[in-house]
């Protein structure tokens, strides 16, 4: 074998070797960043949520509004589809926390929020989201 060769070879591995490395944490990196972004847009979206639940003033309101705003046009950019879908329904019912379609729209959008994370039945997330329902 060409001493040019053999001279050459472990070189090219080495430049083939740092060029996937570099590609691969690229895109670790920009996929972290998007689920970064992704659940930051979906905690904001349910502290505006809560906030709105629990209003003292009429600037609260105008707040928790601005507040889900944002959190929506984010959630729109980064959500997954079930996320969306999940929330188009919640927005359909009146988007407040209340019993009835409103509250199962909630939770299931809370659930969809959670697909990522780990199944949990829905009725247990309604517990711990909404307390016990009355009698």
């Amino acid at each position: 074998m060409d001493t040019w060769a053999i001279a050459i070879f472990p070189l090219v591995g080495v430049v083939l070797g740092a060029g996937l490395q570099f590609w691969l944490t690229r895109a670790a990196e920009r996929n972290k960043h998007a689920e970064t972004l992704q659940s930051q847009a979906y905690a904001d979206y349910l502290r505006a949520v809560a906030a709105a639940a629990h209003l003292r003033c009429d600037e609260d309101l105008r707040n928790a509004h601005r507040d889900a705003a944002d959190a929506k046009a984010r959630i729109a950019v980064y959500g997954g589809a079930a996320v969306i879908a999940a929330l188009a329904r919640f927005e359909d019912a009146g988007a407040v926390i209340t019993r009835g379609p409103a509250a199962d729209a909630f939770v299931s959008l809370v659930s969809s929020m959670r697909a990522g994370v780990g199944a949990i039945p829905n009725c247990e997330l309604k517990l711990v989201l909404l307390g016990p329902s009355p009698s």
